[in-house]
């Protein structure tokens, strides 16, 4: 999951109509519903920076003859939900097609904002995202359109220039590798009288939203935590979260900037493209903005997050976002004929080679074997400026970490799949923000484990 840079909400009023597949910004609740025949699809924006996802609906309405109009909806996660929930509870939302993240499905679903897609799901989706579009009683409520998992970014260069030609296989190792390489190269920096930013080991999304919900997931789930469990009290899922979040801290005080725990993805990006970190926590699509400024496969290269020390288990936070049917459509039909278009096999292979991670199985196969993007004429050149800078245009524009990301997306799982996930991801960000900012000790995870547990079950 990618989450949402903070800018301010839209504002009030719809844009005069535009034509097939234009944008507009979105009311923040009920506003006039859309034009006879016009689906309006809302979602957040597209941080590919290609436009692929623009492209695929204008592409689907020039075929169809189908009006489309996107509703651009705030860039923060929460006033995404917020509206969207609003908006559908009232009964009178005016959209058709909601892009939902995935951690939303089961909340949506429960407060009536969505419709059952009522079909099952084709078993080419990749299992681990299927999972996101599923309840526990197994109903279909959304179709999976573009995932994410969290890769481990690192420089290259940096690394075999000090004696290390792979990259850290686990996390303590990391700390290791992070703490020797940086103090060497920072030593050099000095000794040699260069013009170098200072190297710190690691960077990764520390600010209390919910990115720090995800490092901290992953930092459990590295310690021995069950993805699975439903319950942070019981077994050994509290010394798992006590010791996930104490390695957060230790990872803060030793080898990452302590501006780190006002970082986001982007921010984050930025310093490790400046030259600042060794290694980075990150999602895919922040490959191609890195590639503006550092060489792919020569001065970075990714792999998937460290393992567990004692069985080599890799495993990344699920990202990504769904696609369902509003509860109050006006065209419930052509919506899903939309989704199904935009979920399709060539659908998702256009998104995967032009920035996000694709969510079936079939776009990861070889050239010539994985279907073929259909972007319509006059798409092909902006596709070809838009490939990373290392492809090869007669091996397709598949990214060069196409077979990492596919590692990684099978190994990823899902976060805690309840309606009230949204308050335990609060409580994750307020105990563990708070904790990495004194010198408390690990006691935190009890209070932690405790309100998690509780906030899952609705109870506080």
């Amino acid at each position: 999951m990618k989450a949402a840079r903070g800018r301010s909400a839209v504002a009030l009023g719809l844009a005069a109509l535009l034509l097939a597949a234009g944008c507009s910004n979105a009311p923040p609740g009920p506003g006039p519903g859309p034009e006879k025949g016009e689906l309006v699809f809302a979602t957040g924006s597209d941080l590919s920076s290609t436009g692929v996802r623009q492209d695929l609906i204008e592409d689907w309405s020039r075929r169809t003859g189908q009006r489309v109009r996107i509703v651009k909806l705030p860039d923060t996660a929460d006033g995404q939900r917020s509206q969207l929930l609003a908006a559908g509870q009232s009964g009178n939302s005016g959209y058709d097609v909601l892009n939902i993240d995935v951690a939303w499905t089961a909340e949506f679903a429960k407060a009536g904002v969505i419709q059952p897609w009522g079909a099952k799901l084709d078993p080419d989706f990749l299992d681990s995202v299927a999972k996101t579009a599923v309840d526990g009683g197994g109903t279909v409520w959304a179709v999976p359109f573009n995932t994410d998992a969290g890769l481990l970014y690192y420089r290259k260069d940096i690394l075999e220039g000090y004696g290390h030609d792979r990259p850290p296989t686990n996390w303590g190792e990391l700390k290791n590798v992070a703490e020797e390489v940086a103090a060497a190269y920072n030593r050099d920096t000095a000794r040699l009288g260069k013009r170098r930013n200072t190297m710190y080991g690691l960077v990764t999304q520390l600010r209390p939203y919910e990115g720090l919900t995800v490092n901290t997931l992953e930092s459990a789930w590295a310690n021995g935590g069950d993805p699975d469990a439903t319950s942070f009290t019981k077994g050994e899922q509290v010394g798992a979260l006590q010791q996930g979040v104490a390695d957060l801290k230790t990872r803060l005080d030793s080898i990452m900037p302590h501006e780190a725990t006002d970082m986001d993805e982007t921010e984050s990006r930025r310093w490790f493209a400046d030259g600042r970190a060794l290694f980075m926590r990150n999602w895919p699509v922040e490959y191609a903005s890195v590639a503006e400024k550092l060489r792919p496969g020569k001065d970075f290269d990714v792999a998937e997050l460290p393992g567990r020390p004692t069985d080599g288990k890799r495993m990344s936070v699920l990202g990504g976002q769904n696609l369902a049917v509003a509860a109050d459509s006006a065209h419930p039909e052509a919506a899903r004929e939309l989704i199904r278009a935009l979920t399709d096999p060539h659908s998702e292979r256009c998104l995967l080679e032009r920035g996000f991670a694709a969510t079936r199985d079939s776009s990861y196969r070889d050239p010539g074997r994985a279907p073929a993007c259909h972007l319509p004429p006059g798409k092909a050149e902006r596709a070809e400026r838009d490939a990373p800078p290392d492809h090869d245009p007669g091996q397709g524009r598949e990214p060069p970490y196409k077979r990492t990301l596919y590692a990684a997306l099978r190994a990823a799982e899902p976060r805690p799949r309840s309606v009230h996930y949204q308050m335990f991801s609060k409580v994750v960000q307020i105990r563990v923000s708070e904790y990495l900012g004194t010198t408390l000790g690990t006691a935190i995870a009890d209070r932690l484990a405790r309100e998690a547990d509780e906030a899952l079950s609705g109870r506080n």
